[in-house]
């Protein structure tokens, strides 16, 4: 073909489309083409639009490759010193020169003239589905077989005097940073409100749903747990202890500030942080740096969070060998009812909750569920929602597209008063206890176990053995057997990881459907 103006246009995007095809960077294929034209458009004004050309196309040796050739007199127009018309300069054109990994060069071989393009074959790198996250997983089952085929006291060597305090050690590393991170993120969020009408605008309709869902869960495991346990009767009951009753209440008021940090109490650092946003929002105008070193100080603990949670892959695995190297199918048959009054429970609730998503949002189900897969897997595998809160606000914020305020008010404020998995528990518990005591629940004790379910599930913090002391105060308070929390833990053991990372599933769709429903979903 000639060198004429419709001919090297066409030849441009010709090459385009083939290192397109190719997979070579985008910033290669623009330079690569204007190198191409501007190296025509020399040789058409050095030898004429009569001179003919040719383009060859190949891929070999996993490269792709052109070669625009053309016959004449040696012409490098790649060399721009002593042609001050080009429309690139020297500098330009040696600039346009420089690739990331692709390479265009001249030669003259055999009386033609060639301009040579080389781009090395774009190869999807290999990964593994869920990075570390599987890599742990994978590992941990196979150690657990193999931990199950060593020598008793091999394995208690191994599970209770390594795993068990390294494991510990490590969750109490998390939920530290956890309970400092929850503070600030609430507190932060509260002085981005900007005042305090708008925060009664947020906070109590965030506050009122969340008690009518925790309502709901406690209807429903009732009903379902008269399904295995019908142990309700009108008349009669026993003793409530309402001296207990009140301290438990009062409980939720923090009598200092270091104690909630010390000892992971979420429900009383949620409160201090509450109020001291208020106050921050309330003398913000006369002190409006506070508000500044508030936001930066969460800024700080997110970061701080991020390099904690680069030992997440470890905690999995732990926690996986741990938990399979010490369970048994026999554990599992002699508590199925428990399990099953729970599960049956959690599924129900969980049917309720997508559904009222699908009809206030419209979202489609499983591309939600795949939205939400990063924050459910790592709340699955370490049994610790506290652990997938960054993940939580990360889905949240770029996968669900709900407005980054909201997020950070309402994500930290779920952990502490919406925790479902807690309420079935306790309140199946109560009807399981009940029934093996042979001690009937009258009405006056169902209030006070859906009380203390919801009390215990927002106020009782999962480490250091939070849901064994939730269990132990319900059945005190019920004058009930304590050596019944055996059989409970067992079912805690269970369902315990399955119903936390579940838990996830939950505040996920709630959040979205009240995001959407008080315009906190960012629009395209």
């Amino acid at each position: 073909m000639n060198l004429s103006n419709a001919n090297i246009a066409a030849v441009v995007e010709d090459v385009q489309k083939f290192f397109k095809t190719a997979g070579t960077d985008h910033n290669d294929i623009l330079k690569i083409c204007l190198v191409v034209e501007e190296a025509l458009l020399r040789y058409q004004e050095h030898f004429g639009e009569d001179h003919t050309f040719e383009l060859f196309k190949r891929e070999w040796f996993h490269a792709s490759r052109i070669v625009l050739r053309t016959g004449g007199e040696p012409f490098n127009p790649l060399q721009t010193a002593q042609d001050s018309d080009a429309l690139f300069n020297s500098e330009i054109m040696q600039n346009l020169l420089h690739y990331d990994d692709s390479k265009t060069v001249y030669r003259y071989e055999n009386g033609f003239n060639e301009i040579v393009a080389i781009s090395p074959l774009r190869r999807k790198p290999w990964k593994i589905p869920g990075g570390a996250i599987t890599v742990a997983v994978v590992a941990a089952i196979i150690c657990s077989i193999a931990i199950g085929h060593l020598p008793q006291e091999m394995q208690t060597l191994l599970l209770d005097d390594i795993v068990a305090p390294v494991l510990s050690t490590l969750m109490k590393l998390i939920v530290t940073v956890t309970v400092f991170m929850m503070f600030f993120s609430i507190v932060s969020s509260i002085c981005a409100i900007e005042n305090t009408t708008m925060l009664s605008n947020i906070g109590v309709p965030v506050i009122r749903r969340f008690v009518l869902l925790d309502l709901c869960i406690i209807v429903l495991a009732v009903l379902i747990s008269l399904i295995f346990f019908p142990v309700l009767s009108i008349d009669g009951g026993r003793a409530i202890h309402f001296d207990e009753f009140m301290k438990l209440l009062l409980s939720i008021i923090p009598t200092n500030f270091i104690e909630p940090f010390v000892k992971s109490n979420v429900l009383q650092v949620a409160v201090m942080a509450f109020f001291g946003g208020i106050c921050i929002i309330t003398i913000g105008s006369r002190l409006p740096n506070v508000k500044a070193f508030a936001a930066e100080i969460n800024l700080l603990m997110f970061k701080v969070m991020d390099a904690v949670f680069t030992i997440m892959p470890a905690i999995i695995f732990l926690c996986i060998v741990k938990s399979l190297s010490r369970s048994t199918l026999s554990e599992a048959m002699t508590v199925w009812k428990i399990v099953a009054a729970n599960c049956l429970t959690y599924a129900a609730f969980m049917l309720i909750m997508l559904a009222m998503l699908r009809l206030k949002t419209s979202a489609d189900i499983p591309a939600f569920f795949r939205k939400i897969f990063p924050a459910f897997i790592v709340s699955l595998t370490t049994g610790s929602s506290s652990a997938s809160l960054p993940q939580s606000l990360d889905v949240s914020k770029n996968n669900l597209h709900i407005d980054e305020k909201f997020c950070n008010f309402w994500i930290p404020l779920s952990l502490v008063l919406f925790s479902p998995s807690k309420l079935v528990q306790l309140t199946v518990s109560a009807f399981f206890a009940s029934a093996a005591a042979n001690e009937p629940i009258s009405v006056a004790e169902l209030f006070v176990v859906a009380f203390l379910a919801m009390q215990m599930s927002i106020s009782t913090p999962n480490a250091g053995g939070g849901i064994a002391a939730s269990f132990s105060i319900l059945l005190a308070q019920l004058d009930l057997p304590l050596e019944l929390i055996g059989s409970l833990m067992i079912a805690d053991v269970i369902t315990g990881n399955v119903f936390t990372g579940l838990n996830v599933v939950l505040r996920e769709s709630e959040l979205l459907t009240l995001a959407t429903k008080m315009n906190f979903v960012k629009r395209n």
